[in-house]
């Protein structure tokens, strides 16, 4: 197994074309409903995997690329030479840059966390035993069938009810709320579902798909399409009957116009999903989503996976190459070695010196970064 630069190339174009394809699926909500939200984060995770995973195989295929793509490889690989002894090339920066971008991400990202979870242990208010909260708690994880593991806290200048963290889960509501027994019920089901589907973990996979690919400027705009769609698929367990849902509806309408008198001081940003959306458009979405629903295609979500992990096998099956494109050169006109115009020479020591038009051009230990052509043993062998 080996990485190199061609290996790196093939690695990101495979990944961008898997994260294309969940691009056009967030385009619109309907096509995720149709696909299922569990296979848009699949083909997120295989994007993810493959950018981590950029290795070349022994049975990996080499596939030159012609004179003009070649020639656009070289541009980034060429080192140029600074104050006589560093050498980096216009690919080096590009990588040490988005190195860089993905850790101050990851950090602020972190630091959001840490700041969110002060935030709620110091200013929010413990209201987890609270018989009016914990009776209705414990009723909705027993119908879920799972163990109440949950803390409620009452924040001041909260929007609406949020879920946050995934390890001790804590459940959100605006201090001072006045939520019924039945509005508490659809609000505990709703973020209790959340937890119960795992979706703060997917939005963490999805957090780092952000991360990596921090310099794409739609990321904002996939992230709004997530939390909708996050919801959406939470809405749709209120569909038992017609009662039940105009009951949810009419319980998610207070929530927003709660939202809207309030002057948020703070919300939580870190791995939290909030029962109202902020935007209007997003909760017009949500109640159209849930008057008309959309059924799960299962044949077109399989064949979507399959096709994806098809993509993310076989892209291991072959290399994109220059077309021998040496590593450095010592001057600055652009050289591309063919079988037409360059031949390599094997030294006794194992090396080898490459010759273009005849003329020596350098001399190489290894000849894996370039294309394909002669190979001599010695000048003799050359002449006859």
């Amino acid at each position: 197994m080996t990485c190199s630069f061609d290996t790196m190339l093939t690695t990101v174009l495979t990944s961008f074309i898997l994260y294309l394809i969940v691009s056009f699926l967030f385009i619109n909500s309907k096509r995720i409903l149709i696909v299922g939200y569990r296979t848009v984060v699949y083909i997120c995770l295989l994007s993810i995997l493959r950018l981590v995973l950029s290795i070349e195989f022994s049975f990996s295929v080499h596939i030159n690329l012609n004179t003009f793509f070649s020639s656009v490889i070289f541009f980034f690989r060429k080192h140029h030479t600074f104050f006589h002894f560093f050498k980096i090339s216009l690919w080096d920066i590009i990588v040490i840059i988005w190195g860089v971008g993905i850790i101050i991400h990851l950090y602020k990202y972190w630091n959001q966390y840490q700041k969110d979870k002060w935030f709620i242990y110091n200013i929010g208010i413990n209201v987890s035993h609270m018989e009016k909260y914990s009776s209705i708690l414990n009723s909705v994880c027993n119908r879920y069938h799972l163990d109440n593991v949950f803390q409620i806290y009452e924040i001041l200048g909260l929007s609406s009810p949020m879920i946050f963290s995934m390890h001790k889960p804590i459940i959100l509501l605006p201090i001072e709320n006045e939520y019924s027994v039945e509005e508490l019920t659809f609000i505990f089901r709703h973020e209790v579902g959340h937890f119960r589907n795992h979706h703060l973990l997917y939005q963490l996979f999805i957090q780092l798909f952000f991360t990596i690919y921090w310099w794409n400027p739609f990321n904002k705009h996939i992230e709004k399409k997530l939390n909708v769609l996050l919801e959406t698929s939470i809405d749709h367990s209120f569909l038992s009957s017609k009662q039940e849902t105009s009951e949810y509806l009419t319980c998610l309408l207070k929530v927003k116009k709660s939202a809207l008198t309030l002057n948020t001081s703070h919300i939580p940003k870190s791995l939290t999903l909030s029962m109202s959306n902020f935007q209007e458009t997003s909760l017009e979405k949500r109640f159209q989503l849930l008057t008309n629903s959309h059924k799960h295609n299962k044949l077109l979500s399989f064949a979507l996976c399959i096709g994806c992990t098809g993509i993310f096998i076989f892209s291991y099956y072959f290399t994109l190459k220059g077309d021998a494109l040496p590593t450095e050169l010592a001057s600055d006109e652009c050289f591309i070695l063919t079988s037409n115009n360059a031949y390599a020479i094997r030294n006794d020591n194992g090396s080898f010196d490459i010759y273009l038009y005849g003329e020596y051009l350098e001399t190489t230990n290894s000849l894996e970064e370039y294309g394909t052509f002669p190979i001599y043993d010695s000048k003799e062998k050359l002449t006859h």
